[in-house]
């Protein structure tokens, strides 16, 4: 896995063209889409991944780095075992090389003030430069850091991103520099009645989370429940009587000043028709949390199981609900409002354009987020890497066992990265890294490769930075990872024994 994403590391790297079980293609070299899209069978590979994934979870970034780093450490460790040193040795020199790692990393970061917005552009333009969309850069620049103000909070005076509340909806078509920001959520879907408003000023929302029809029973409860009706005027009034328990429920909604609804579940034919009478416009079936939850979030508005428990305090607020068509499809944008602290990227263009954007804008709103929460960055252009890398040399020597060639090898690992910039840069790595460590030994620790130059560079100045916790997270893991595998002395694959039960091995 270590060989296969070495490659595609780096603004510079290979693309992989995955194509999964159900023929879905996808042209990335981002990690986290690489590895989702891979079927896995082989156990120590399925750990891999999911200690990627962990990472990728944790702090956005790093994946690629994580597995190289892993594969590194434990082609080194293999070396060691050869040499017939033991592996608790081994793992012990690793630990100990972490340590000193993390610790020399806090002394080369730097505090991160979200009051430069020189350097977040910067930051920003590296992020999604090489992605294919060169012609958008300035423009997805702007998107970003337009929706980053919408959704930073001040918290006893930290600040405070929440990257889940930046949305990306892709529509296909137009041209990418015709994507824009939309200051609230989009729902995919379109009103529940066509005679429905289109549009709704001052808008306050009832959020529903339940359904407002009237519920046959079939197959949610037990016990089966029989209606016997004889005569056709009962079965008139029988149907009669579930029309009004619909309008009952309209009526309750409209006295509460509500103008839209929005209903995670089913909305009957009957209180359709009643709420587009009265005016009131109503999208129906968000059934997934991840659907309703940014229309409270945007809108300030209480989820609500119960009408009965129903007030106009329960109620949000928008400065804009309307249905707008984008491409061949229509959807409800809920815009504006006191409480909104969501923001939607429509992502326009061809879909392997808009793909390639989305992931972009992930990765470059899940950097900021971590720079923010955690103000702290370190050089980028494999800068760090380097440092650290001579740091843990130089404290190896302090170590007079066999721990001290395991730290070696360790320190040797970190360097497998500025290696594998330069080399997809198309640069020579031997003379690159004897350049990088001059310049790292001189006491200029900012020093680190800028592959759009060909050189190196003072990484701080270019805005090649990453976040301090990202580094941290990958450092630790791919320790805790490579400890783990070289403490596996044997395999025990239960899996032959479940199909030749009775067999001999």
């Amino acid at each position: 896995m270590a060989e296969f994403l070495r490659s595609s590391l780096g603004p510079m790297g290979m693309s992989k063209l995955m194509i999964n079980k159900f023929g879905d293609t996808a042209v990335t070299r981002d990690g986290a889409v690489i590895l989702d899209m891979m079927d896995i069978y082989h156990p120590i590979a399925k750990f891999l991944k999911e200690a990627a994934k962990s990472v990728e979870s944790t702090v956005g970034d790093g994946t690629k780095t994580t597995i190289i780093l892993v594969g590194e450490l434990v082609k080194r460790a293999e070396r060691l075992l050869q040499s017939r040193i033991q592996p608790g040795v081994i793992v012990s020199g690793y630990k100990k090389a972490c340590e000193i790692a993390l610790g020399h990393l806090k002394r080369l970061s730097k505090p991160f003030s979200i009051n430069d917005p020189e350097l977040m552009r910067r930051i920003i333009k590296n992020m999604i430069g090489t992605r294919g969309i060169e012609g958008a850069i300035d423009h997805l620049t702007n998107l970003i850091i337009k929706a980053i103000n919408v959704v930073i909070e001040f918290r006893n005076g930290k600040a405070i991103i929440d990257r889940g509340l930046v949305h990306i909806i892709k529509k296909p078509g137009k041209d990418i520099l015709e994507s824009e920001l939309i200051k609230g959520v989009v729902i995919d879907k379109r009103l529940a009645h066509p005679m429905m408003p289109k549009k709704v000023v001052n808008a306050r929302i009832a959020v529903l989370d339940m359904a407002l029809k009237v519920d046959p029973f079939k197959h949610l409860q037990p016990y089966k429940r029989e209606i016997h009706i004889s005569g056709n005027e009962l079965v008139k009034r029988f149907i009669d009587e579930e029309d009004e328990i619909e309008k009952d429920f309209v009526r309750l909604i409209v006295s509460t000043g509500a103008n839209v609804v929005v209903c995670r579940k089913r909305i009957g034919r009957v209180a359709k028709h009643e709420f587009a009478k009265a005016g009131v416009m109503a999208v129906e079936r968000l059934l997934k949390d991840e659907r309703i939850e940014p229309v409270v979030r945007a809108t300030g508005a209480m989820r609500v199981a119960n009408l009965q428990d129903l007030r106009e305090g329960d109620l949000g607020h928008a400065d804009l609900v309307e249905e707008r068509k984008f491409g061949k499809d229509r959807m409800v944008v809920i815009e504006g409002g006191k409480a909104s602290k969501v923001a939607t990227i429509l992502l326009r263009g061809d879909p392997h354009q808009a793909d390639e954007a989305e992931r972009a804008i992930k990765d470059a709103v899940a950097m900021i987020s971590n720079l923010v929460n955690e103000p702290a960055y370190v050089p980028g252009g494999g800068a760090v890497e380097e440092a650290l890398s001579i740091a843990v040399r130089n404290e190896s020597l302090k170590y007079p066992g066999k721990e001290q060639i395991a730290m070696q090898a360790f320190a040797n690992s970190l360097e497998v990265i500025p290696i594998l910039l330069a080399r997809n840069s198309g640069l020579d790595p031997t003379d690159i890294i004897t350049e990088l460590r001059a310049k790292h030994v001189g006491g200029m620790y900012e020093y680190g490769i800028d592959v759009f130059s060909k050189d190196i560079v003072n990484v701080i100045e270019a805005g090649l930075i990453e976040p301090l916790v990202v580094k941290e997270q990958v450092l630790k893991t791919c320790t805790e990872v490579a400890s783990t595998i070289i403490r596996i002395d044997d395999v025990i694959d239960r899996r032959y024994a479940k199909r030749h039960r009775g067999e001999m091995p």
